[in-house]
């Protein structure tokens, strides 16, 4: 008995496709403020099942960012920490990424790691509590002091009568 292996890659592909598009809807209904128990399971299912077929058939880069969103979503679920809209953000991010690697493995075509490493990072940040992206870093308070000296010493130059102008240009 010979069995064609193609026709249960098709079969995941299918399922796992249809999963992601049932994830993106639930994710973008829910009441972040109070959402449906009912709802959040629905979601961690799906991470599940694409996690479990990924694993069979050997796609360890889904199965890294499903686990991740897994891990996340039951904690969530589990009441350990409120659903936010970063959380959502991050869920629908891994939603895109985990498309990208399913149709690379579909075709047979390369993936953007990088995409996958980035969401699997801001997964990883969410579920430890810190922000999804990491803070941008303020200016130096030397750079912002020069520039406002020099608009103050623009401005006390202006000759009487004319009128002052200041142009900023990007630091």
């Amino acid at each position: 008995m010979s069995i064609e292996m193609s026709q249960f890659y098709q079969v995941f592909f299918d399922e796992a496709e249809e999963l992601l598009a049932e994830k993106e809807k639930l994710l973008l209904a829910i009441d972040v403020a109070a959402p449906d128990v009912e709802e959040l399971n629905a979601i961690f299912r799906v991470a599940h099942s694409i996690k479990g077929g990924a694993a069979t058939f050997g796609f360890s880069d889904m199965t890294e960012v499903t686990h991740m969103l897994e891990s996340l979503l039951d904690r969530i679920r589990k009441g350990e920490m409120a659903l936010t809209a970063d959380h959502v953000d991050a869920f629908l991010a891994a939603k895109d990424v985990l498309k990208m690697q399913m149709d690379g493995h579909r075709h047979g075509e390369g993936t953007d790691r990088g995409a996958a490493e980035e969401v699997c990072q801001r997964l990883a940040r969410l579920s430890h509590g810190a922000p999804a992206a990491p803070a941008a870093a303020p200016a130096p308070v030397a750079a912002a002091e020069t520039a406002a000296t020099a608009a103050t010493a623009a401005t006390a130059e202006t000759p009487a009568g004319a009128a002052p102008f200041r142009i900023e240009l990007p630091g």
